[in-house]
């Protein structure tokens, strides 16, 4: 972690370089991935994976360096993969082993990093930058409002015009993009004309978070503000709210590489709903890059976000949140007391 507090003049513009998978999925690979045998889509959808990588990987090798770089009309029989099922059941497992296993230029994003993209750089710049790549790989789609829906289409159409290939995970089945969650029957024909780009692989299962830990598990990483005080340096919760104010939600995945462990003091219920979108994409961060994570707060995780989130068009997003601050917090700490909660805290490696 840094002296000071990171604001928008320490960060710089992204390359494709920058959207690579979080540390977190560094060793996903399809060989790692473990379908459950009470779901035979999860198996059927690892399985589609490995055949489209394959041949996606052989035929740029097959085209060669001219082919590739005049973009031309050759390629894969495929053009957009969609992985379909609710969170906790490995699509971003299988997306980054994707990503892993494509031997060609890609790039690997969630959803919201590509709306703050387009937000900071424009479409255009967005789509040439984007575009470099032949396979993108785009975590969390969904559709929360009018203007994603716009974006989504005019994106996912520029870059396959490209010849770009998309692998796209989602909570949501590609024609009920949007559904619940603004007047979506207004643009119909938008998500229609989407969802008729991918062919749609749907993966059941259960959360495995909460197969691993149980709601009523014990938090031993939620302490006491005495405790947090021996963790290492903290991070005040009225601080990290204004640096998520102040620092473009671009650049939240390059902010966390400020942190070999993150102490938050004094993490409270979120009423604002722009700032609780930007807390839990902060936090998809800080999980995907295994940042051990300690809290002093009088709530738990499901008493993040007011109960009105729940029937929200956002609703999928703050479950997930407080599905991954309940896998950190779960995660044990066999010292608490002074230099050796400091040592346990900094010196843990990812889960």
């Amino acid at each position: 972690m840094s002296d000071g507090q990171p604001d928008a003049r320490d960060v710089v513009p992204p390359s494709l370089a920058s959207f690579v998978v979080p540390p977190r999925f560094d060793a996903a690979t399809f060989d790692t991935y473990e379908p459950d045998p009470a779901y035979p889509s999860q198996s059927r959808a690892r399985d589609r994976l490995i055949a489209a990588v394959s041949e996606l990987s052989s035929g740029a090798s097959r085209r060669g360096l001219i082919h590739r770089l005049r973009r031309s009309g050759s390629g894969p029989s495929w053009h957009a993969l969609y992985l379909d099922g609710r969170f906790g059941v490995g699509k971003t497992h299988l997306l980054a082993a994707a990503n892993h296993a494509a031997d060609v230029p890609k790039a690997y994003l969630s959803f919201a990093d590509l709306t703050y993209a387009v937000g900071a750089l424009g479409m255009t710049a967005a789509v040439e930058l984007l575009g470099q790549a032949q396979l993108i790989c785009l975590d969390e789609f969904e559709l929360d409002d009018p203007g994603n829906t716009m974006l989504s289409t005019s994106f996912v159409r520029a870059v396959l015009d490209r010849g770009s290939r998309l692998i796209v995970t989602s909570n949501t089945l590609p024609g009920e993009l949007g559904k619940g969650r603004f007047s979506a029957d207004e643009f119909q024909r938008e998500i229609g004309t989407l969802a008729a780009l991918f062919e749609s692989i749907r993966i059941d299962g259960d959360d495995y978070r909460q197969r691993r830990f149980g709601p009523n598990d014990s938090l031993p990483r939620i302490v006491s503000p005495a405790m947090l005080d021996h963790a290492a340096r903290v991070l005040r919760w009225t601080d990290l709210q204004h640096m998520l104010i102040t620092v473009p939600p671009l650049h939240f995945g390059d902010l966390t590489q400020r942190y070999d462990s993150l102490a938050i003091d004094g993490l409270a219920p979120i009423n604002d709903q722009d700032m609780a979108l930007r807390f839990v994409h902060f936090i998809d961060k800080v999980y995907d890059r295994g940042i051990p994570l300690l809290v002093s707060s009088d709530c738990q995780p499901e008493d993040l976000f007011p109960p009105s989130y729940g029937y929200g068009g956002f609703e999928r997003k703050f479950r997930r949140c407080q599905s991954r601050l309940h896998e950190m917090l779960a995660q044990p700490l066999s010292r608490l007391t002074g230099e050796e909660l400091r040592e346990e805290v900094a010196g843990e490696g990812s889960h």
